[in-house]
């Protein structure tokens, strides 16, 4: 719809926001709609700004219709720090061309000004965590006559997995004791409470690695510890489905199964940007997800962007593991057979000179660091 110098312009002189100094950040927010990049962001490196003005690249300059566009984020504060501001910024775009239209036809000076104002629907954009997008497109897309499950905190979690130990007393039963302890060797495990976390763990692991609870049931004896710990977690899941909720790892895989099974093709036949902030925190089975929509998104002739920090990686416990981040992209050219371009983005607009200064110096002490 604009040109890409306009878009600058408009952003510089507009949105105050003087990318043109800084070539890391141009180069990331004016690459073409169909190149996919992987951009690492240190603190303090304007990641936000540069991901809010890519987006509205892709809309203004590309025009890309904003529900084509995906983007996520880790936690649901950032995803909406993420949305205020891409409407903020975006309106005063939209304000400043409305206020700038020069056309000697009026019947097209009334289209475009239409265009600009009911088409360019910025509440449009997919944007969300991944576990809040997977809810919210499994709820509209929901086959008739089911009921979406009700997604449930951890603190219910670990609630419903007491319950199971202390059904009949599993929990005094000293072969799951003996098993569960040598995962936690200080811990006494007297409290059903706290078997329930392992437990859960463990579960979860096994979501995010994405292992396959038949294969490995089968190896075990019947009253050993992994057999009767297997149990729990099988009684867990079938606990939840009899009240129809699901726990977050859970609802991933879900999520998974729809996308693989055709059963969200309607979202996937008209996606063609995906952008994924805080990488470095993805787990194996969130990356299935997002190599699965970006096979469409790349049929369409969009993109796959991801950003993040392999410094800043601080949910292992949660199945993330910083080599999906380091290594993307060899695991995209393997998967999706697409060359990515990395663009890292070097200036720390947040720190003090003294600082920054100090903290170089600090890391370049360690030869084996460097």
């Amino acid at each position: 719809m604009i040109s890409y110098e306009e878009f600058e312009d408009i952003v510089v002189n507009t949105l105050k926001r003087n990318i043109s100094s800084n070539e890391d950040q141009k180069k990331a927010i004016s690459s073409h709609a169909n190149e996919s990049l992987f951009i690492v962001a240190g603190p303090g490196s304007g990641k936000t700004t540069v991901i809010v003005l890519k987006i509205l690249k892709y809309i203004f300059v590309d025009d890309i219709a904003p529900d084509e566009i995906l983007a996520t984020t880790f936690t649901r504060k950032a995803a909406n720090e993420l949305h205020s501001r891409i409407l903020s910024w975006g309106d005063q775009i939209k304000n400043y061309l409305l206020d700038n239209i020069v056309e000697d036809d009026p019947v097209k000076e009334m289209e475009l000004m239409d265009f600009i104002e009911k088409k360019i629907d910025l509440n449009k954009i997919n944007i969300g965590t991944t576990d809040s997008v997977a809810e919210d497109l499994l709820r509209i897309h929901r086959e008739p006559g089911t009921n979406q499950p009700l997604v449930i905190e951890d603190f219910v979690t670990k609630s419903a997995m007491t319950n199971i130990l202390l059904k009949d007393n599993i929990y005094l039963n000293e072969n799951l004791k003996e098993y569960l302890k040598s995962f936690t060797p200080k811990e006494k495990l007297e409290e059903p409470s706290k078997m329930a976390e392992i437990i859960l763990n463990m579960k979860n692991r096994m979501y995010y690695d994405q292992v396959n609870f038949d294969e490995i049931y089968d190896k075990f004896e019947e009253g050993s510890g992994a057999k009767l710990t297997l149990n729990c977690i099988k009684d867990y899941e079938d606990e939840l489905k009899k009240r129809n909720i699901i726990d977050f790892p859970m609802l991933e895989f879900k999520f998974l199964n729809k996308l693989k099974n055709h059963k969200l093709d309607i979202f996937l036949d008209n996606i063609k940007i995906i952008l994924i902030d805080e990488y470095q925190d993805t787990n194996l089975i969130q990356e299935d997800i997002y190599f699965t929509i970006a096979e469409y998104g790349l049929k369409n002739n969009g993109s796959i962007t991801v950003v993040g920090d392999d410094d800043q990686s601080l949910y292992r416990f949660r199945g993330a593991t910083v080599d999906l981040f380091t290594n993307f992209k060899k695991r995209a050219h393997d998967r999706l057979g697409i060359n990515v371009e990395e663009i890292n983005l070097k200036t720390n607009y947040r720190s003090s000179e003294n600082i920054i200064n100090h903290c170089n110096h600090f890391v370049e002490l360690d030869k084996e660091y460097q």
